[in-house]
């Protein structure tokens, strides 16, 4: 009951800086105790509530798969209809954010369970699977918000670019400055190559990691880098051990429900490799469904004959919603599936320009996707008009997983041959944000500043 207790409570004093050190090393006045055994430092990561919620996904805002009308967005909080505007002042609410503020939450769960875990000294299996796990979550945080409050990866300026502050320690009250870019992805590749050694093939728990997830988030860390021969290399791992792809025909797998098109928690769903929801503020919560709607642009990309055009939108009163989500309801889904491991070994095949390889997965995904018999095959035999297409398809497939489209369009910025202005009118005003703006980077909440005194960002 202590160890519930503890977990219960653990959000609630990370979050509000209330974890404080005296607090690791002896009993509190709550009747909590502090871990000790494996089956605490366990206990730890079975939150989903925090281990599997993303926060990162503010990015979605200023996306162009997203459409907000006038009426809607003047209701929204004024951060919230910055971010929507690429406005260069985010004022976040009460000057602090959930997006910076609860992937350390989740970095300092993992590195309670890692000091932990370290200290016993014990090297079996479900010590290791353990160890796995945290090395696993604290990865995906800092990978996750590397993406919104940091530049895009580029080889050549990682190592003096701002990163995060590097915190590997379970100590919350020393403050770390932040590292460079570099530095960043050097911990999350390291956490994931070492997760991968660690973890087990298979779990009781749909919420926990598994080796084949640390897999496909190499695959994805690595194309976010461009170094698509390692992207493809760990997107073959990944899809050797689970290559299982959901037959959008098949209705024992997608459902008409306009509430839930597919299984409920993603449980049962065989594409999901690593299962994650995002938080959900005003923003999404409030008007997802009523006033966010997909882009008329994004739903133009599908054919009558494309499936997720069904299954992933929704017409009602006079709005076109998204609706289909592999959390079989809202909140999105924002973890990893087989699908997107399928998109990153074509793209990075076709930028090898290994061209067969990159139709051959194209194909087949696009075969389960669209009504049987139905489905483009793609023979296109030009490196450059391929890749178009693969990046099409990856907007298609992924239009609300994660931060999906706003990573995209900051890597995307980088090639001159995909790099694309965005523009909106709200009341009869354009707005705009240009390839590679320093507005494809959100500011460090004030709070922090005042707090840590790490260096802002620039927009």
């Amino acid at each position: 009951m202590r160890i519930l207790l503890y977990i219960l409570y653990l959000p609630f004093f990370l979050a509000g800086s209330a974890c404080k050190k005296d607090w690791l090393e002896q009993k509190s006045d709550k009747g909590l105790s502090v871990p000790q055994t494996p089956a605490d430092f366990q206990a730890i990561l079975d939150n989903p509530n925090t281990m599997n919620r993303s926060y990162s996904y503010v990015g979605n805002s200023g996306t162009d798969n997203i459409y907000i009308s006038d009426d809607v967005a003047g209701t929204l909080q004024e951060f919230e209809l910055n971010l929507y505007l690429w406005k260069k002042d985010i004022p976040w609410n009460n000057e602090s954010s959930s997006q910076w503020a609860f992937p350390y939450t989740v970095i300092e769960c993992a590195n309670i369970a890692l000091d932990g875990i370290n200290k016993l000294g014990q090297k079996d299996n479900a010590v290791n699977n353990i160890k796995g796990q945290a090395l696993f979550y604290r990865a995906y945080a800092y990978y996750s918000t590397a993406q919104v409050f940091c530049l895009q990866y580029e080889s050549q300026t990682a190592g003096t670019a701002l990163g995060l502050p590097i915190r590997t320690q379970p100590d919350v009250n020393m403050l770390a400055q932040r590292s460079n870019l570099q530095e960043v992805y050097n911990l999350i590749i390291s956490d994931l190559k070492q997760a991968s050694s660690l973890l087990p093939g298979t779990t009781p728990y749909y919420t926990r990691p598994l080796k084949v997830s640390a897999l496909a988030m190499l695959s994805r860390v690595y194309l976010n880098m461009q170094d698509y021969q390692n992207a493809k290399l760990y997107a073959d791992s990944a899809l050797t051990l689970k290559p299982t792809l959901i037959d959008f025909n098949d209705p024992s797998q997608v459902s008409n429900s306009m509430a839930f098109r597919f299984k409920a928690n993603g449980i049962g769903n065989p594409e999901i490799l690593f299962y994650a929801f995002k938080y959900t503020n005003n923003f999404d919560q409030a008007f997802l469904g009523q006033g966010i709607q997909a882009s008329p642009e994004l739903y133009s990309l599908y054919e009558d004959n494309d499936l997720r055009k069904t299954y992933f939108f929704g017409k009602s009163n006079n709005r076109l919603n998204f609706v289909g989500s592999y959390t079989g309801a809202r909140p999105d889904f924002s973890g990893i599936g087989t699908n997107e491991v399928y998109l990153i070994r074509a793209e990075a095949s076709a930028r090898l320009n290994l061209l067969a390889q990159a139709r051959t997965d194209l194909n087949k995904l696009l075969s389960l996707r669209y009504k049987t018999g139905t489905a483009p095959i793609i023979t296109e035999d030009n490196q450059l008009a391929l890749l178009s297409i693969i990046l099409k398809e990856r907007r298609k497939e992924l239009p609300r997983t994660g931060n999906t489209r706003w990573e995209d369009l900051r890597r995307l910025n980088l090639d001159p041959n995909f790099a694309q202005t965005i523009n909106r009118i709200y009341k009869g005003e354009q707005y705009s944000i240009e390839p590679n703006s320093p507005r494809y980077v959100l500011p460090i909440p004030n709070n922090e500043i005042r707090m840590s005194g790490i260096t802002q960002n620039q927009r």
